[in-house]
């Protein structure tokens, strides 16, 4: 209205006065559409054959609906289908999915006992089959406990931790010592009896997540190694020449083996550092 009085009251033309109030073209000749429901009607045979295509194949999704429908003749697209089995509910039902898992961030540990990660490998023993459950020390790579058998419940896996902290601690871990030890979500370390010795041995217990080896990258490295330098090199008559193996690579990996990691130094030696260090410390705070 504004722009009519002006052009009726002035001798300007349209253009001008326009650009005198700052009024684009578009804004001025726009004119709302008439909007309503403009959606079709749906097609009553085309809903009565997508209802026959169901009851013969219940499993069908409107994809093999619609690869029907053209193969009868019908001249529909994807789209349109899905839309009539939406409304008619013919859809088969989504999948549920499971509870989502975060992954933990990268560990640097900066001290020993404070990070160990744990696993299972197979080793193909001849006739027999054993299974290596391994628990490593992401500070000073060495392996404070072990467990070689031909089963691999949690039993076995409860057994391993058992031995690592008696090996590092003595028996439990002291109070107020936080010691993490991260392992993946496989039956033996999310069974309750895993879980509530790790809780007796006062160890905080840290899940990877699903598929994801990158989480666990210490323990990953140590049993492809170990299969590298060790399994692969050999052809086990049984298990008990299996176990006796491995015991002679964990020893010469922990006392013999640099680690280019551990600057070229072995697991051993790294400890051995860490003790001391924590000696002279605890002797500082006694003086003070």
């Amino acid at each position: 209205m504004l722009v009519k009085q002006l052009i009726s009251e002035t001798e300007l033309t349209t253009n001008q006065a326009l650009q005198a109030i700052g009024l684009s073209h578009s804004s001025y000749y726009y004119r709302p559409k008439q909007t309503g429901n403009t959606k079709k009607p749906f097609n009553q045979e085309l809903c009565l054959a997508i209802i026959k295509i169901v009851e013969r194949a219940p499993v069908y999704g409107y994809r093999k609906v619609y690869a029907v429908l053209r193969a009868d003749g019908w001249m529909v697209n994807h789209k349109r289908v899905l839309r009539y089995m939406r409304a008619l509910k013919l859809l088969q039902p989504r999948k549920i999915k499971g509870c989502r898992f975060t992954r933990p961030a990268v560990v640097y540990p900066e001290r020993c006992n404070s990070y160990w990660e744990m696993d299972l490998t197979y080793v193909w023993c001849g006739v027999e089959s054993g299974y290596l459950f391994v628990i490593i020390d992401g500070y000073d790579r060495g392996i404070p406990g072990d467990y070689f058998n031909e089963r691999c419940r949690a039993a076995e896996a409860v057994l391993a931790l058992e031995q690592a902290v008696v090996k590092r601690f003595g028996g439990k871990v002291p109070l107020g010592h936080q010691l993490i030890l991260r392992i993946d979500r496989g039956p033996q370390f999310t069974s309750y009896r895993f879980r509530e010795a790790a809780k007796r041995l006062g160890i905080e217990l840290e899940y990877a997540g699903i598929r994801c080896p990158d989480d666990k990258p210490y323990i990953e490295s140590f049993i492809s190694k170990y299969k590298v330098e060790e399994v692969y090199r050999h052809e086990y008559r049984n298990i008990n020449e299996a176990k006796l193996n491995w015991k002679l690579y964990k020893f010469w990996y922990e006392n013999e083996r640099v680690h280019q990691s551990l600057n070229y130094q072995t697991p051993k030696k790294i400890l051995e550092q860490a003790q001391k260090l924590a000696l002279v410390t605890i002797r500082k705070k006694c003086i003070m």
